[in-house]
């Protein structure tokens, strides 16, 4: 006769982990910390696609998250910069009547998209076409997705003992 646990009743024990977060030894307020540092920081904002302030309220807005998030502040400044350089791009671009701004962070990169929703490419839709977005980010892209085509560049965050990527 074989004896099995509880935890082997109840399937708990071969479940993948959602967060590379070890339990033992840390507090509820430790690994609640720990769990969101690993899913990254994500904040998103929506814009009217008629207001010509809307490309310095998203800079100003996606700064202030990542300074929050601890980013160093001359880094969340160019951050600010490429989310408001970005947002004139698609506004160019992508004319819509509302544009969805999301900045995300995970560990060293930063992310920044613009999604226009509803919206129609009138033009070249590369960001990279922008003078700016060129100088502040590391990448950048296009996508078509089901809500309206997106443009979104990334930029590594300086970490210790490394120079930094902004100029």
């Amino acid at each position: 006769m074989s004896t099995t646990t509880a935890l082997e009743l109840s399937g708990r024990a071969a479940r993948p982990q959602l967060y590379p977060v070890l339990a033992q030894g840390l507090t509820f307020a430790a690994r609640a910390s720990a769990r969101r540092e690993a899913e990254g920081r994500r904040r998103t904002w929506a814009y009217s696609g008629y207001d010509e302030d809307t490309p310095a309220q998203a800079g100003f807005a996606a700064g202030l998250a990542y300074g929050i998030w601890g980013v160093r502040p001359d880094e969340a400044e160019a951050l600010g910069q490429l989310a408001g350089h970005l947002t004139v791009h698609a506004m160019r671009v992508l004319p819509a009547p509302r544009y969805i701004v999301t900045a995300f962070r995970a560990g060293d990169t930063a992310t920044i998209s613009v999604l226009a929703r509803h919206g129609r490419p009138t033009d070249l839709t590369d960001p990279g076409t922008h003078g700016a977005v060129r100088r502040l980010a590391d990448s950048w892209g296009t996508r078509d997705l089901g809500a309206g085509p997106c443009v979104f560049a990334a930029a590594h965050l300086t970490a210790a003992g490394r120079p930094g990527t902004y100029r």
